[in-house]
């Protein structure tokens, strides 16, 4: 019988320390609110006007999002962007388990495209919710796809491309399809360009062709 109650308590601890407590997300008004399972309620969770693309992770245990940041972005920077305004991006972090959020990317300004991170955009969490993926502008042809541990370490380039998204299930699971604008050549000759889905591992390893996209 102690072991059956042992059991128990040990399931409502791990329910209750780690329940998946965002159910959905949204932007009003420059500020993030979220639906708390444990709560019940709609809570707004910044109140400054300057955020939005909120995105919560599969365990509802992160809540990422952009906010536009204090940092006036040097014109090399600003002419690659599509930007509404002169200020860079960031990209923020609220732990829903302590309710406690945190800068996650800083904004940074640099001439290797593989390091210039003023605009975030297009998050995306891996399955596990340990991983955060984003787009960046870079190249005139591409953009840059990043992804950094939700603790904040391991900030890494991972592959160039244009569109992508993280595989949620089946062999895959955890790879990454981005579409990649690429040339054709016969010797050095060009011979013209394509846009096609290529197949990624996390690291950003080719693994095939995904698609053909005509």
């Amino acid at each position: 019988m102690q072991k059956i109650m042992c059991f128990f308590v040990c399931i409502l601890f791990f329910a209750t320390a780690y329940a998946d407590q965002g159910i959905y997300t949204y932007v009003a008004s420059g500020n993030i609110f979220f639906y708390s399972k444990n709560a019940d309620k709609v809570l707004q969770l910044t109140h400054d006007d300057k955020n939005g693309h909120p995105i919560l992770s599969p365990n509802g245990r992160w809540l990422a999002f952009v906010k536009k940041s204090n940092d006036i972005m040097p014109k090399s920077c600003a002419d690659s962007t599509d930007l509404d305004g002169k200020y860079a991006d960031e990209l923020w972090i609220y732990d829903l388990k302590t309710m406690k959020n945190r800068l996650l990317v800083k904004d940074h300004c640099s001439g290797e495209p593989t390091k210039m991170i003023v605009d975030p955009q297009d998050l995306s969490f891996s399955p596990d919710g340990k991983t955060l993926y984003f787009e960046t502008s870079a190249w005139t042809t591409s953009g840059a796809i990043h992804a950094i541990n939700v603790t904040g370490t391991h900030s890494r380039f991972v592959t160039d491309g244009n569109e992508y998204h993280v595989v949620m299930h089946g062999k895959y699971k955890g790879d990454i399809v981005a579409n990649q604008h690429r040339y054709r050549f016969k010797g050095d000759t060009p011979l013209g360009s394509y846009d096609w889905d290529w197949l990624f591992t996390s690291t950003g390893k080719q693994i095939k062709l995904y698609k053909k996209v005509e």
